[in-house]
């Protein structure tokens, strides 16, 4: 028999061809077509797959789900699924045996579907095995051990990640924030929008949570204060962090209305702060093709969908929220920082004064963003700043060369 054909079937439009080469697969436990269906679903859309792991679940007999096992040695998040739902269907104590086995024993591969048995059938007896994984360097394999804890309501895995949030690895804290998103439990959002502002990967944590709990959910519950960051951190991540693709995971759209009717009233300096983001944001990946050139037309939609909603606001709203702004130059260094980002990506001239206000600041971070903002709209002049007054509050040798670089090239 053709394997070739037998995975065109399977994946074509033909119900009746499809379900005939998925019963084919299944009762003969062909490894060889099994590995071409997975090779070529890394160029199938995702409607295919699930209409392929429709078809393989109509195939699924008492008689044919131990092939499943033959499968194993190749990983593929595609059908993991259906591959772990069925062995729970008809799962025993010795199913549930021979699967612990393999997660004890079994290869990297065994161990990731054996995982994401226990999520469907989360029978304490794998825990300890599970929470040894949960960490691991292979993410699906962390992610399903994570998730099956979560089913199992393990409380010391909970605990431990909750624990590693505080931990000065910021690799490991990233760890436990997607530990802690596959397990499950919403209590964990608070916490983990708290670590944002000990992190120095904010935009990769803030790009996690709201598979954890969505966006608009999160604005709903969660405390402003820490929960615009996360948006801030979120939107600063898009293109070199975060795929362009997550938009729709993140209801960006959603949020961004909200925050525009929101401070057409409240006048939040915090909020205009994110708004100006996503206006410089989403003006460069729409106007630049670069940057959307190799997402699909969906992606594209709602980027432009986005782009839209942000520049058909009135000036005088834009106008608005430059000025608010300015008033982000005056609170605390988390703040201050976003502001002095916007201003200069948006070049606001009108932030001149202010800015020269901020070189009183003793902080050298704060001193040499200001100085790049300054230089961004084009008013560092020497002879209203003094290059020495500013030099000697430095004592960082590298800030101090970033700083008299600056000067050097007005």
């Amino acid at each position: 028999m053709d394997i070739d054909i037998e995975v065109k079937n399977l994946t074509s439009k033909d119900e009746k061809a499809a379900l005939k080469s998925a019963q084919f697969l299944l009762n003969s436990g062909n490894i060889e077509m099994f590995n071409a269906l997975l090779k070529k679903s890394e160029f199938l859309f995702d409607f295919v797959k699930q209409n392929v792991n429709k078809r393989l679940t109509k195939a699924l007999t008492e008689t044919n789900y131990k092939n499943l096992f033959k499968f194993l040695d190749n990983y593929s998040p595609d059908y993991e699924d259906f591959i772990a739902s069925s062995f729970a269907k008809y799962a025993n104590e010795d199913l549930t045996d021979e699967i612990l086995e393999l997660l004890q024993n079994g290869t990297e591969n065994q161990k990731t579907y054996a995982a994401k048995y226990f999520s469907y059938i989360p029978d304490t007896i794998a825990a300890d095995n599970l929470l040894e994984y949960a960490f691991s360097d292979n993410e699906p394999l962390a992610f399903n051990s994570a998730q099956a804890l979560g089913k199992m309501e393990n409380k010391e895995s909970y605990e431990k990640a909750l624990s590693m949030l505080k931990d000065d690895d910021d690799f490991k804290k990233l760890d436990a924030v997607k530990f802690l998103v596959a397990y499950g439990n919403r209590d964990a959002v608070l916490p983990i929008l708290e670590s944002l502002s000990t992190s120095s990967m904010p935009e990769n944590i803030a790009g996690e949570l709201p598979f954890l709990e969505p966006l608009p959910e999160i604005m709903k519950t969660k405390p402003k204060g820490i929960v615009l960051p996360c948006i801030h951190n979120i939107l600063s991540g898009l293109t070199e962090i975060l795929p362009l693709s997550q938009v729709f995971d993140f209801e960006l759209y959603d949020v961004l209305a909200f925050l525009i009717e929101k401070n057409k009233t409240e006048k939040d300096s915090h909020i205009a702060v994110i708004l100006l983001k996503a206006l410089a944001q989403f003006s460069t990946i729409c106007e630049i093709e670069s940057y959307t050139f190799d997402e699909d037309k969906n992606t594209k939609q709602e980027l432009n969908a986005i782009y839209e909603l942000l520049k058909n606001q009135p000036e005088s709203f834009w106008n608005e929220q430059k000025n608010l702004i300015l008033k982000e130059l005056e609170l605390e260094k988390s703040r201050i920082l976003p502001a002095l980002q916007i201003i200069s990506e948006l070049k606001l001239t009108e932030a001149c004064k202010n800015l020269k206000n901020l070189l009183n600041s003793n902080d050298e971070i704060i001193l040499c963003e200001t100085i790049s903002a300054i230089k961004s709209i084009g008013k560092l002049d020497e002879n209203e700043i003094s290059k020495d007054e500013v030099l000697n509050k430095i004592h960082s040798e590298n800030i101090k060369a970033i700083i008299l670089n600056m000067f050097v090239l007005t």
